[in-house]
């Protein structure tokens, strides 16, 4: 099992998305390829306005919500541009919220519509905006995944992907909330500590159950 009150206690409390499908998406979207600091940055911005619905982002006009994207660092055009097209999906589809609640290919199949999410995005807004209680995963919570032994390294991305939903599917809370919980501490964790190059194994939190750490960080 993955010590997540252990993460937990060593990050301390962790603001989680919003809990609309709007705002999850807005949360993805702004925390692509950057910090979770920036992203919050932007999130608070909106929220600040507020623009936290498709009609209110729409207002804004592109000026004034780009402002808001640039606090996230680069990849500003693509941000943007997600953000459209998400925002006109949204006010298109008015039962998106709906569609979500309803049986899960269909709900897969409506968060698989939004722009620039992939899999991993698709599955991170069912998690946290609809009952489904999948689990996102990306390349971070693959390598997590392999260093503390929960899936052997493959050659192949998708299986490799495969392996580690599967894996951590066996071993988080099955309970929505606290799974919830476990997938925030463990996606911040990859980020912050559990990094490509150089992890800090000297401070990890649950380093006393990793494989990798065990083997002196020799691995992926």
């Amino acid at each position: 099992m993955i010590d997540v009150a252990a993460l937990a206690s060593f990050y301390g409390p962790l603001a989680p998305p919003p809990g609309d499908a709007f705002g999850v998406f807005l949360w993805s979207v702004l925390g692509m390829r950057t910090t979770d600091g920036r992203r919050d940055a932007a999130l608070a911005a909106l929220r600040k306005v507020p623009a936290m619905t498709p009609d209110s982002v729409r207002r804004l006009g592109r000026g004034r919500l780009e402002s808001i994207v640039r606090l996230c660092g680069p990849f500003v055009d693509e941000r943007l541009m997600a953000l459209e097209t998400g925002v006109d999906i949204f006010r298109r589809r008015r039962e998106f919220e709906t569609v979500l609640a309803g049986p899960l290919r269909q709900a897969w199949l409506a968060a698989k519509d939004l722009p620039h999410l992939g899999e991993a995005g698709a599955a991170r807004l069912l998690l946290f905006a609809s009952p489904h209680a999948v689990v996102p995963v990306d390349q971070a919570l693959c390598r997590l995944a392999v260093r503390l032994g929960l899936t052997p390294a493959r050659s192949s991305a998708r299986r490799l992907v495969r392996d580690t939903r599967r894996a951590l599917a066996a071993t988080l809370p099955t309970e929505i909330t606290a799974r919830r919980q476990a997938v925030l501490y463990l996606a911040h964790h990859a980020q912050s500590t559990c990094v490509e190059g150089e992890p800090h194994c000297v401070v990890c939190p649950v380093a006393a159950g990793c494989a990798y750490a065990r083997a002196g960080s020799i691995g992926p």
